[in-house]
């Protein structure tokens, strides 16, 4: 009895700590670049309309500039051959269901060519139940396939691993449920919607990537960013 009281104590103590130390990290985070999130219209040809939506790996936090973000490096390759008409209407921390309460409608209205979404993320670090996050993803593609005629890509749940920010032992919970989901996200390609398997890209398809994350060991780097433009195009271009 004595002896499980200790290990319990020492389970608990070290748990705090491991939290603790999370905590902290997290509120000595570095300032890091806020991108430009405007209205741009690049290159000539034929008229496209691109927007980018989703959470904060759309707006592009922990680029070293606007440039190297994931949505800037999709505008750039399509406005070789397009004169493109771009928006950016992410926000930090948003979730599935932000998306389909505030970003939806915002899409819609912008009568687009391409959409391009990062979610999940935060669905998965809230814990949100694996069934809702499905059922999101659904509805998502089920209102942009009604409400447009545009060709959408959709990220599924990133890789967290090497995103140091977080407790290892939250990471390993993270990737036992992203296991979960991936697969059954991957099942939603449609004709007009593709779900970008960002989790195994690239840089990414590592056991622990390296060299992508950036200063707040959470948000990708200038390299991440260059792995997530290279996923979306490599769908984006074969079509």
């Amino acid at each position: 009895m004595r002896t499980a009281f200790w290990v319990i104590l020492v389970i608990l103590v070290y748990l705090g700590f491991e939290f603790g130390a999370f905590w902290y990290r997290a509120k000595h985070l570095p300032d890091l670049p806020v991108p430009d999130q405007s209205d741009k219209t690049l290159g000539n040809g034929p008229t496209l309309r691109y927007i980018a939506a989703g959470d904060s790996i759309t707006v592009g936090t922990g680029a070293s500039e606007t440039a190297r973000t994931y949505p800037y490096g999709v505008l750039l390759e399509l406005s070789k051959s397009n004169q493109v008409v771009y928006r950016n209407i992410a926000v930090g921390g948003f979730k599935t269901g932000d998306v389909l309460n505030k970003q939806i409608q915002q899409i819609i209205d912008f009568k687009p060519d391409i959409v391009t979404i990062s979610i999940g993320g935060n669905d998965a670090t809230h814990l949100i139940p694996v069934g809702q996050i499905i059922k999101n993803y659904k509805e998502i593609i089920n209102r942009l396939e009604q409400g447009t005629t545009a060709k959408i890509y959709i990220s599924d749940i990133p890789n967290f691993n090497g995103a140091r920010l977080l407790p290892w032992f939250y990471i390993k919970l993270l990737e036992y449920r992203t296991k979960q989901i991936n697969p059954e996200l991957l099942k939603l390609n449609t004709s007009r919607t593709t779900i970008i398997n960002i989790h195994d890209f690239g840089d990414y398809a590592a056991p622990h990537p390296t060299g992508v994350f950036a200063g707040d060991n959470f948000h990708p780097n200038d390299k991440g960013y260059q792995n997530w433009a290279q996923a979306f195009l490599a769908k984006i271009t074969a079509q």
